[in-house]
């Protein structure tokens, strides 16, 4: 019995030309460096939220207790 790899049927003979993989490159660069953006962005926004929501216990002489 023959094992054959159906993985090699999904490549193509055909050739990318150059200037689309650049693009193709590009846009995965610039699609990346937006959901990195957002990604700070939203992450201190919750961590913000989350501060204002449970502020630190603070005891009656302005210090914080030990953990």
């Amino acid at each position: 019995m023959e094992n054959t790899n159906p993985f090699k049927e999904l490549e193509s003979d055909a050739i990318c030309p150059p200037n689309l993989k650049t693009e193709l490159v590009s846009e995965i660069d610039l699609i990346r460096n937006v959901i990195t953006i957002i990604d700070l962005y939203i992450g201190d926004l919750f961590d913000l939220a989350s501060a204002i929501v449970n502020p630190p216990y603070v005891t009656s002489d302005n210090t914080t207790p030990p953990l």
